[in-house]
C-alpha cells in the first residue's frame, strides 16, 4: 500500500461505519439510536441511504477522479441533504456530515498516514472531501428553494379557494391564478 487510495480501500468498512456513526449522531439523540438499530429499508429508509451514501463516498474517494462516478456519488449525496433540507437543518448543519469523514479517515489511518508518510496525497483526498461539501451545499440551496416554491404554490392555492368560497373571485378555472 503506498498510495492514500489503497491505504482508503483496504480499511473501507472500518471507515464507513465510524462516519455512519457519525452522520447518525448529528441528528437527535433518541432518533440516532433507533437509527443505529436496524437496517430495515421499510422500517428505517433514512438510515439506510445514509449508510449507503456513505460507502458510495468512500468508494469514489478510493477510485482516480472520474465525472461518473462524482455524478454517482452526488446522487447519493442529494438523497442525504434533502432528508436534512426537510428537517430544517441549516446548511453547515446540512453539509457538516461530510467533514466528519475527515474525522473518520484520520482516526483510523493516522498511524499508517505516519508511516507512510502520504501528507501531500491525504491532503489532496482532503480537498476532494471539500469538493463534496462545497456541492452539498449546492443541493441543500435548490431542496430549500424548491421546498419554498412549494410552499408559496401551495399558500396561492388556499387563497385563491378562500376567496372563491367567500364570492370574491369568479370565474377562475384549475391552474388559474388571481
Amino acid at each position: 500500500m503506498n498510495t492514500i487510495e489503497e491505504l482508503l480501500a483496504a480499511n473501507r468498512e472500518a471507515i464507513v461505519q465510524d462516519w455512519y456513526h457519525h452522520i447518525l449522531d448529528t441528528y437527535p439523540a433518541e432518533t440516532a439510536k433507533l437509527w443505529k438499530k436496524g437496517g430495515d429499508p421499510f422500517a428505517n429508509p433514512v438510515a439506510v441511504r445514509s449508510r449507503q451514501g456513505a460507502e458510495a463516498v468512500v468508494r469514489y474517494l478510493t477510485m482516480a477522479e472520474d465525472p461518473k462516478a462524482l455524478e454517482a456519488v452526488l446522487d447519493f449525496l442529494d438523497e442525504m441533504i434533502r432528508v436534512r433540507a426537510v428537517q430544517n437543518f441549516t446548511p453547515s448543519q446540512a453539509a457538516g456530515f461530510i467533514f466528519l469523514l475527515k474525522k473518520a479517515i484520520r482516526e483510523k489511518l493516522w498511524h499508517d498516514l505516519k508511516r507512510l508518510d502520504i501528507w501531500e496525497q491525504f491532503a489532496a483526498m482532503e480537498s476532494r472531501i471539500d469538493g463534496l461539501a462545497l456541492a452539498s451545499l449546492d443541493l441543500y440551496a435548490k431542496c430549500r428553494e424548491k421546498l419554498h416554491e412549494i410552499k408559496y404554490n401551495d399558500l396561492e392555492r388556499s387563497q385563491v379557494q378562500l376567496l372563491k368560497r367567500a364570492k370574491l373571485i369568479v370565474g377562475i378555472g384549475e391552474g388559474e391564478s388571481a
